[in-house]
């Protein structure tokens, strides 16, 4: 990234902006950020000066705090001004932070990347919506034809690729026909490690019959059900699933 010009300066809060890449206002962060305060470490707020306006990309949460310590009115606060930014550059400034500084969301780095036009995280929704499945990096609350496990996702498409995440999620729907429960992590982590271990050795065509047969719910109750194993948990239930009437040359070992 390209090293901008920036000073330091005291800004009025009623200047400053926060544009959609930022993450939702938390309120009780605010508030612990109130009880815990200490002058001596508080970070100068990070902001972007663009189009006459300053737009905040690191610090939301602190500058809340010190309107809140001012009875809720408007004041200056010490500032990281930042000059020659886009929309873009602050986006991606944002999807960065680290450091002592509350890690953002994986959730919103991606939506945040996205805005930018990050090239593999717009590949990455692309790829999603291709098969039909909703991505909008939004929405946290699961609903039918929709993925919000977004970065148990954009992980399978960074390590294995569009047409592996395709094909994955192709399965989901063609068992499940999109239901909300079958696009919830364990059970497109449970279905990714069923495929990935068992790969051309086991018969899709069964596979899909068998699971048709059963709510992803039932998967995830007894997947739960287990104490240990991770995501593991799940492919186990689902392997168990296909093994059902299957002679003994049919069946899968249990490789998990």
């Amino acid at each position: 990234m390209v090293n901008f010009d920036y000073e330091y300066k005291t800004v009025n809060t009623k200047d400053i902006f926060v544009d959609t890449y930022q993450r939702k206002l938390d309120r009780n962060k605010v508030r612990k950020i109130v009880a815990n305060f200490n002058n001596n470490i508080m970070n100068p707020i990070k902001v972007s000066y663009r189009d006459g306006k300053y737009y905040v990309f690191d610090g939301q949460h602190t500058e809340q705090a010190l309107i809140l310590m001012n009875d809720g009115k408007d004041t200056d606060v010490y500032c990281k001004v930042y000059y020659g930014m886009s929309y873009s550059d602050e986006a991606r400034m944002f999807a960065a932070q680290n450091g002592i500084s509350t890690i953002v969301g994986e959730r919103q780095k991606l939506l945040s990347l996205y805005l930018s036009g990050d090239e593999i995280v717009v590949a990455f929704k692309a790829t999603v919506e291709s098969t039909g499945l909703a991505c909008d990096f939004e929405r946290t609350t699961p609903r039918d034809n929709a993925v919000t496990c977004y970065k148990a996702l954009y992980d399978i498409f960074t390590h294995y690729g569009d047409n592996y995440l395709k094909d994955l999620l192709q399965l989901d729907l063609d068992i499940w026909n999109g239901e909300m429960a079958s696009l919830r992590k364990e059970i497109i982590m449970g279905l990714h490690l069923f495929n990935l271990t068992y790969k051309t050795a086991y018969d899709r065509n069964n596979l899909v019959k068998k699971l048709k047969r059963v709510s992803p719910l039932t998967i995830l109750r007894d997947g739960r059900a287990v104490i240990s194993g991770g995501n593991k948990r799940f492919a186990r239930q689902i392997l168990n699933l296909y093994n059902q009437n299957l002679s003994d040359k049919n069946r899968l070992d249990d490789e998990f």
